[in-house]
């Protein structure tokens, strides 16, 4: 197998992307490939190989960063940003042509600048290949989750860069159907498992599910998509069942009214913990749980499984996007309908009122992790995409 030199460039330095693409170029450096990780300052995540360099060099922001308070200042700060990623651009493009790597991978791209850099990457790289691992085939509106992101200027562009590349990654045949379906690529769409979570484990004691209180932890971005009012429904039919049941929700507040459900779950009796998570908290959070749900509208894939298979907890899911090739039902976890907030209420009282039911379904959820979706397993499908990828552009 060959050595290449590999480029990942990650603008934000922590979150749910970042942790993927830190895990993703540990999992590379280990199969051989020379590694150079681009990020923002104060990465949450350290090198997860010794063949890793990280440089923490591009001017960008955290998704922990206060949100300001007042239109004008939100205004304010979006100019800023906006200069920031610029000069990020300009920064990158001057560290690839310097670097030379055989290949460049991104996880997101978002804004028409995005798409101008990806293009210009394209001219100056011509023998490099270009990936993108699309976790949202398409971009969403930042407000408004559930609606996709559309714009005179920006759908030409981003579609001039998706066709300009010579792999796509995404995590289930559902987004492999939306991105050939929106940016009409004819690159190759390789479907690969989303790999597991270890680096947000930690080192202190886990306990099965089977020994836990019954806690219910939803985890996560709080938007639109994610159901977290459909959670708050179940509550009661949950309660009403299992008395001693606790639910905790936790995570950062994106295009919601995060006041406004704050005082619905301190009114039914919910743990709400708005705000980033630091990764040292993420330990606690899940060794306290018994079951994870993740009672999303829509999904294309969710880290949260992952992360909850790396913990060796259940999932209550809804059937949704590729969800389902992940949350085996009776196996792993427990699939209902969406937006049937019944049908996840007895879901959830099944597993609260068993725990080894619990137990049973975390550990196997942890064994598929390690079996099928290993960073080893995602690294060498993501190598050898490239090297399909570099063969052709040299030719």
């Amino acid at each position: 197998m060959s050595t290449r030199r590999i480029a990942f460039v990650e603008f934000t330095p922590s979150g749910g992307l970042f942790q993927f693409s830190a895990q993703l170029a540990g999992g590379m450096a280990a199969v051989g490939d020379e590694v150079h990780f681009y990020t923002g300052p104060d990465p949450e995540l350290g090198a997860q190989h010794p063949g890793v360099r990280v440089h923490a060099v591009l001017p960008t922001w955290h998704p922990a960063d206060t949100e300001p308070v007042g239109k004008v200042l939100k205004k304010v700060r979006r100019g800023l940003r906006a200069g920031q990623l610029a000069l990020a651009w300009v920064k990158v493009l001057w560290l690839l042509v310097r670097l030379r790597p055989d290949a460049v991978i991104w996880s997101s791209w978002r804004f028409t600048m995005d798409a101008g850099g990806v293009l210009a990457v394209r001219r100056l790289l011509p023998k490099a290949a270009l990936a993108l691992v699309a976790h949202e085939p398409v971009p969403r509106v930042r407000s408004d989750t559930t609606k996709e992101r559309h714009g005179r200027v920006l759908d030409p562009a981003l579609t001039k860069a998706w066709q300009s590349i010579d792999a796509v990654f995404v995590l289930g045949e559902a987004a492999k159907a939306k991105a050939i379906e929106r940016w009409a690529i004819t690159c190759p769409v390789v479907v690969i498992p989303h790999g597991d979570e270890a680096a947000l484990r930690g080192a202190g004691p886990l306990p099965s599910a089977a020994e836990t209180d019954p806690v219910v932890l939803f985890f996560g971005a709080w938007t639109a998509y994610k159901g977290i009012d459909l959670l708050f429904d179940a509550v009661p039919a949950v309660k009403e069942k299992v008395p001693d049941a606790r639910f905790v929700v936790a995570g950062s507040v994106l295009g919601v009214d995060g006041p406004g459900l704050t005082a619905r779950a301190q009114a039914l009796g919910v743990d709400a913990r708005p705000g980033y998570v630091a990764t040292e908290a993420i330990h606690g959070l899940f060794a306290d749980a018994r079951v994870v749900v993740t009672p999303y509208r829509r999904a294309t894939q969710s880290g949260v499984v992952h992360l909850a298979y790396t913990f060796e907890r259940p999932v209550v899911a809804t059937a949704v996007g590729d969800i389902p090739s992940v949350v085996q039902d009776g196996v792993t976890g427990l699939l209902v309908t969406p937006d049937d907030p019944a049908a996840l209420a007895e879901a959830l009282v099944q597993v609260l009122a068993d725990p080894a039911l619990a137990g049973k379904l975390g550990a196997a959820g942890a064994a598929w992790l390690a079996e099928v979706a290993s960073w080893p397993v995602v690294a060498q499908q993501v190598h050898d995409a490239l090297e399909t990828g570099l063969t052709a552009r040299r030719r």
